[in-house]
């Protein structure tokens, strides 16, 4: 749509005003996210709305991400408007501007901006709580993660969520198991992705895969698992897939200690979109809402694309989503 003359100029699709008293409310559910998060030792860091377009997109594998805005700078180089916050860090960090030595413990209350399609109740620019933990690896870092999000959503007052957890490792494990062309096996990942466990079906149908080994797969993938079901399941797997699981299996355990285990959904068809993911990913749900109020997971080989080869696992939580759910959910946001 474009501007209208007069005194109702509207603004960007996908884009809104935020008003008293909902803005305050905004705010104040982010203070509370960060006030929580603060408490177990993570410093709070801030990057520029503007990037170069080149610095969001160095983690990505194969074509560059859609769903960036981008801006010509008058001297001719692209510039893009954040559409997380991750990538920024990293950069942050690969150019030695971080003080101290690693682990870093950071967060974040910032606006990003991705063109989203709007009529599947998604907005364009919205504010994220997040956190970075940069220079630990292993379960327990990915588990300190975990139980930060859960214990910073129930202090937000939410008690009604799932926090779903898989693993980079089992969609690569697959993948390594398959002979197939590169497009089939993108569209394996797509299916997965998407959730769409029809198409998946359809494609393991005509890639010819034997029946047993698909409906091992299907079941694999379409069967929310407890930790119980989860380590019976481990011996039985391909060797592929099996330290993947094994991981899930330690972070799990080690969320127990924290009580946090009934949030916890194990559904080794979770995945990220954004490709520099290497481990542990989770979204998190609750009723009412189509779509994760946010997620995370561990991305060990992004920093070295900025010139640091270090270990680092976090997430991002939807400020908007969550007050929506906060309010009682609706299918689609304002």
């Amino acid at each position: 749509m474009s501007p209208s003359k007069g005194n109702n100029l509207p603004i960007p699709a996908g884009m809104r005003d935020w008003l008293p008293p909902e803005a305050g409310k905004r705010r104040m559910l982010m203070n509370t996210l960060l006030d929580k998060i603060a408490l177990s030792g993570y410093q709070e860091i801030a990057t520029p709305l503007l990037e170069y377009y080149q610095a969001l997109t160095k983690g990505e594998a194969g074509t560059a991400p859609d769903n960036l805005y981008k801006l010509l700078e008058r001297d001719g180089s692209i510039l893009a408007l954040r559409p997380e916050m991750t990538m920024p860090i990293a950069r942050v960090i690969g150019g030695g501007k971080m003080p101290g030595k690693p682990p870093w413990r950071l967060m974040y209350g910032q606006e990003v901006f991705r063109y989203e399609l709007v009529q599947a109740g998604r907005q364009r620019g919205f504010s994220q709580v997040g956190v970075e933990l940069v220079g630990e690896a292993g379960p327990e870092a990915d588990c300190e993660i975990l139980a930060l999000a859960i214990s910073a959503l129930k202090k937000s007052g939410l008690e009604k969520f799932t926090v779903s957890l898989g693993h980079m490792g089992v969609l690569k494990g697959l993948l390594s198991s398959l002979s197939w062309e590169q497009e089939q096996l993108e569209a394996l990942r797509s299916y997965i992705l998407e959730k769409d466990f029809v198409g998946l079906h359809q494609l393991l149908d005509k890639a010819g895969l034997d029946t047993i080994l698909k409906e091992e797969l299907i079941n694999l993938l379409t069967r929310p698992l407890t930790l119980a079901e989860l380590k019976t399941l481990i011996p039985a797997v391909h060797d592929n897939i099996r330290p993947a699981l094994q991981e899930i299996a330690r972070i799990a355990e080690l969320l127990d200690t924290f009580g946090f285990l009934p949030y916890l959904q194990i559904d080794l068809s979770t995945l990220r979109a954004q490709d520099y993911y290497t481990g542990m990913v989770f979204e998190i749900y609750t009723a009412g809402i189509g779509y994760p109020i946010g997620g995370g997971g561990r991305y060990d080989q992004l920093l070295r694309h900025f010139g640091r080869d270090l270990p680092a696992t976090g997430f991002a939580l939807g400020v908007e989503r969550i007050l929506l759910s906060l309010q009682g959910g609706s299918q689609n946001e304002e």
